[in-house]
């Protein structure tokens, strides 16, 4: 795969990840996730993996620990892996 195929990858995980943005309400310690039921923990993993695949999608180079950790991450959330 090219870097450009990983980058394609990153912005379909991020386009996944950011749908649930709008599903979140309150404001600050007390935002809940009014669709998915997730803990505050995984909101916070889930926010920390949006910018990561953010990051990413915007990427022109990625290191061999990137695609790992890209890799991971799209079977965390339920992507075949490739």
């Amino acid at each position: 795969m090219t870097g450009d195929d990983y980058g394609r990858e990153a912005a379909m995980l991020a386009a996944y990840l950011g749908q649930f943005e709008s599903a979140v309400e309150g404001d600050g310690e007390n935002r809940e996730s009014t669709v998915t039921g997730l803990t505050a923990r995984e909101r916070v993993v889930w926010r920390d993996d949006y910018a990561q695949a953010s990051g990413w999608a915007a990427a022109s180079d990625f290191s061999a620990d990137d695609i790992i950790a890209l890799t991971a991450m799209r079977r965390r959330y339920g992507f075949p892996s490739r």
